[in-house]
């Protein structure tokens, strides 16, 4: 499934782009990792999510994917998400203060990685990603 974005308003972490995504019915705006750099930047060094829902990452195919709470100061929660558009894991992570910081695989290949603040949303297991 491609996802073609819209330039909503320009992401306060990077020179990245935003999107409205909905989930379950929830309609969110996030900033968007789309390339290799913005995927690395992520949130990193962010004390907030700047008037944003969250982080959106797009990869560049399917495969199992990993990620790392290094220099990451908000506690989020992940959502690990098919070529489908559906969610295939979730799982919490926390700030990591020193190395080595612990990594959150996905639990089955995914295309995308939604992360949104810690305890903000209730999706599950099943429920579909859509881009507006």
């Amino acid at each position: 499934m491609e996802v073609t974005t819209t330039l909503l308003a320009k992401s306060p972490f990077f020179d990245g782009e935003t999107a409205r995504v909905v989930v379950d019915g929830e309609g969110l705006t996030v900033a968007v990792a789309n390339t290799s750099a913005e995927r690395s930047q992520g949130l990193r060094g962010a004390t907030d999510l700047g008037g944003l829902d969250g982080m959106l990452f797009i990869h560049d195919g399917v495969a199992p994917v990993s990620y790392t709470m290094e220099d990451t100061l908000i506690r989020l929660d992940i959502w690990f998400i098919d070529a489908g558009g559906k969610i295939v894991g979730t799982t919490e992570m926390e700030p990591c203060p020193a190395d080595p910081c612990p990594s959150y695989p996905s639990p089955e290949p995914a295309l995308w990685v939604l992360e949104t603040e810690l305890g903000l949303y209730d999706f599950a297991i099943g429920d579909v990603v859509t881009v507006d």
